[in-house]
């Protein structure tokens, strides 16, 4: 044995191991966290010893690694693992020797950058085609993340299978699938190998077609022990051919199975700037697909700190943006866009159509933190009988407020709000509500923004998204035993420490209704009468 320093300054020692008189000389070597990690052994001579081991060259996969690692462990029951290991794949007579290798899907795939994306809905229309029968079949691709990937899109005009939604960036193309008869093996992924096959299988158009000196070509093959995606692409002066890597899609659903009545709502969401854009966004992952957005704001990079929104959308409407975000989420989805400033400088025919849109929302969402721009949001909901949410985060960070008020439960939006701010009032410390001192974001001309970090937006806008979520699952019987919430994100105001909650109830549960009276009534009529006759022309008459 011979003790040392490695080349990166960690303690090493070579040893050899002997065995049916040969020597195998070996290092190991002790890291950084050492003995809160394992040692790395490997061949002292870059050679490749074992079919236990990371490649030629690599460590040797002993019985003691990182997923059974032990401080206990030492480094001479290290070197007895690497002599059970070499004596027992040396010893042709003895025992083979177990695997312990349990390799993830993101381990198998690391240095596949071609991948085939296969669900069980498209693997059982495979298995239907007629042993080599050939089926023109639609292909998706797509670039990410330096990776390409491809999933079948459409077979005889079936595609609910895909792996992907469909609507978001992609490139669609034509391609073959072929059920390979009993007994016949996956070809070489060669031009010469893909083509010898189709000439077995008769296939003479798509021989052809592999051995053409250029162009693209997509072939799915699928036999009884597995299915491949074969592909051919021109790469400068030649033609490329090569076969994806197989990822089964497994599946199961994630979301609770009430949230499926999501994908039939629509939501109205007024203001895109922090708060909004997560919120939108976790609605659409909750499975919500029609949404109206309303903001007249442009993103800019000082908004990065805690948007839903990357760089890119720098220069951008924030609500065009958060729509091509939520296309990015959940592909082919229904976004109406409004770049609009409800309650701000707009014209009356502007705010009364974004008032329409949200009317006809199931569910609208004040996400501005602005009074002013509440009143109408108040207004609609109340004129339409739409259950109404909103939320803002407190200045600083401390936490935030969440509320939704529905007809028949309780009480109309701006007795509601009316309520709310006179029981955060009512501690005897000023309460740090954005509808009274400075909007959360600051209009043109007005103080900055409020102070708060990501982390503590994202935790109001998730206790916001519950609530919309529950409105639209249990309109009638919420999981929330409380309207409201103050939610504490550290010690302020009147929060005794993080995370501290405090329910909020409000009185009056009668269902919504606009304010009037029969003389009114009548009133307004006789004057209707007398500007529009012709409109009437008896009609408004009681019938005998």
């Amino acid at each position: 044995m011979r003790w040392h320093l490695s080349n990166g300054a960690a303690l090493a020692v070579d040893f050899e191991i002997e065995h049916d008189g040969d020597s195998v000389p070996l290092t190991m070597t002790y890291g950084e966290f050492h003995p809160n990690s394992p040692p790395i052994v490997l061949p002292r001579d870059g050679s490749r010893l074992s079919s236990h081991q990371y490649g030629t060259g690599g460590n040797l996969c002993l019985e003691y690694r990182a997923d059974n690692w032990e401080t206990s462990i030492t480094g001479a029951m290290m070197i007895e693992s690497a002599h059970r290991l070499i004596a027992g794949e040396r010893d042709v007579d003895g025992p083979e020797l177990p695997s312990a290798h349990a390799v993830s899907l993101g381990q198998s795939v690391r240095g596949s950058y071609f991948r085939f994306l296969l669900t069980r809905q498209m693997e059982e229309r495979l298995k239907a085609i007629a042993p080599g029968q050939s089926v023109e079949i639609g292909i998706a691709e797509k670039y990410y993340a330096d990776t390409f990937t491809v999933t079948i899109a459409e077979i005889d005009g079936v595609t609910d299978g895909r792996a992907w939604p469909a609507g978001i960036r992609e490139t669609t193309k034509r391609g073959q699938a072929i059920r390979l008869p009993e007994g016949t093996a996956m070809p070489a992924a060669t031009q010469t190998g893909i083509a010898d096959l189709l000439g077995a299988l008769g296939l003479g158009v798509l021989r052809e077609a592999a051995l053409a000196a250029s162009g693209e070509m997509d072939l799915v093959l699928a036999s009884a022990t597995g299915t491949a995606h074969f592909y051919a692409y021109d790469a400068g002066q030649k033609r490329v051919f090569g076969r994806s890597r197989l990822l089964k899609i497994a599946t199961g659903g994630r979301l609770p199975d009430d949230y499926a009545v999501l994908a039939g709502e629509s939501v109205g969401i007024v203001g895109c700037g922090s708060l909004g854009s997560k919120l939108a966004a976790m609605l659409a992952r909750a499975g919500v697909r029609t949404f109206t957005l309303v903001d007249d704001d442009v993103f800019f990079a000082e908004n990065l700190v805690r948007n839903e929104l990357g760089a890119a959308a720098a220069g951008v409407h924030k609500a065009d943006a958060i729509r091509s975000r939520l296309i990015e989420i959940a592909g082919t989805i229904d976004v109406t866009v409004r770049r609009v400033a409800l309650g701000g400088q707009e014209s009356a025919d502007s705010t009364d159509s974004v008032m329409s849109a949200l009317r006809a929302c199931d569910l609208i969402i004040d996400a501005t933190a602005d009074a002013h721009c509440f009143n109408f949001c108040a207004a609609v909901a109340k004129e339409s009988l739409k259950p109404l949410v909103w939320g803002e985060v407190f200045a600083g960070g401390i936490g935030g407020l969440v509320a939704r008020v529905r007809s028949g439960h309780e009480p109309e939006p701006q007795a509601a709000r009316n309520q709310i701010n006179a029981w955060c009032n009512a501690h005897g410390v000023p309460a740090p509500l954005a509808g009274l001192a400075a909007p959360y974001e600051a209009a043109a001309g007005s103080a900055g923004p409020l102070v708060a970090d990501d982390a503590e937006v994202s935790i109001i806008a998730g206790h916001l998204a519950r609530l919309a979520t529950d409105v639209l699952t249990l309109p009638e019987d919420s999981a929330f035993p409380a309207p409201a919430y103050a939610i504490g994100l550290r010690k302020a105001w009147i929060f005794s420490q993080p995370f501290e909650t405090w329910p909020i109830e409000l009185a009056g549960s009668a269902p919504w209704k606009a304010e009037q009276d029969p003389a009114s009534v009548a009133d307004s009529l006789a004057l209707l009468r007398e500007l529009l006759p012709s409109a009437f022309d008896g009609h408004d008459q009681p019938s005998e």
